[in-house]
């Protein structure tokens, strides 16, 4: 019920987050920012709810996980916004979000107590790192959607009644945000495999051992390091750049949510 309210409510912020940019609209504006913290706050006293109903920390399944990715996902949105006013990444967000949190529909929500392997405090520097990074991830494709938005069609995605010369200015910060929030996410992508492999040795003898998980998550590793690449050479500003981010996120879904529900791996822990 209460992730139903979710889904509702960052559909509704989406809406109101690209109304706001289309019309330019200041009292727009305010409301979805406004909007945006209360369901934010909600959506965290939920998780901190979740959390002392299961006696542990509330991201030991799939369930849990897709639920703290989207509280993530719209924390670090807000954290950019004051700097960028990208209220219209706002509203990709949203419809993003909306979708992780429709996933939950797909595994089970039942609180059960936590096997071996997840009691070590390796769960929490490990999970955090990893979703910290997903959710960067997460909002850099939707940022990354913006700019090829903006690139291929500029008349019809910016016809906000200004000189089109802010076009070019609107790119280049939608386009050093996507940077910004891949680098931040590779960092923490690489901090949560360096903590699993630390756990994994820990639990299970070895660093690593090419389940599933670990290569798929070796993959999304490559793949943004190949995007960080690119724009080290000199283009930045570039289509192949945010196509490239795209693939990453799919890579990190696939990673994160195929993997669980198709393939056999240690890492299945009370996923379905």
């Amino acid at each position: 019920m209460t992730v139903g309210i979710l889904i509702l409510a960052y559909l509704f912020f989406s809406i109101v987050s690209l109304l706001a940019f289309s019309t330019e609209i200041k009292t727009l504006l305010r409301s979805s920012v406004i909007l945006g913290v209360i369901i934010l706050i909600f959506h965290g006293g939920w998780l901190v709810e979740r959390g002392l109903q299961a006696g542990h920390w509330p991201f030991t399944n799939t369930y849990e996980t897709l639920v703290l990715m989207g509280f993530l996902v719209m924390a670090i949105y807000f954290l950019t916004f004051q700097r960028y006013r990208t209220v219209v990444i706002g509203g990709f967000a949203g419809v993003m979000v909306s979708a992780v949190l429709a996933l939950t529909s797909l595994v089970s929500p039942e609180i059960e107590p936590l096997v071996p392997a997840l009691k070590s405090n390796w769960l929490l520097f490990h999970v955090v790192s990893a979703f910290i990074g997903y959710s960067s991830f997460a909002l850099a494709s939707a940022s990354a959607l913006v700019y090829l938005g903006a690139s291929f069609l500029p008349p019809a995605f910016l016809r906000k009644g200004k000189d089109s010369k802010q076009i070019p200015l609107f790119l280049e910060r939608v386009d050093w945000l996507t940077y910004r929030l891949v680098a931040v996410g590779f960092a923490f992508l690489t901090l949560g495999i360096s903590a699993g492999s630390v756990w994994a040795n820990a639990s299970w003898g070895r660093y690593w051992n090419w389940d599933p998980k670990e290569t798929w998550a070796f993959i999304t590793w490559l793949v943004y390091a190949v995007c960080l690449h690119l724009r080290s050479n000199g283009r930045s500003h570039s289509r192949p750049a945010a196509f490239l981010t795209l693939v990453g996120f799919a890579t990190v879904m696939f990673t994160y949510f195929g993997v669980n529900v198709w393939l056999a791996s240690l890492h299945a822990y009370g996923q379905l």
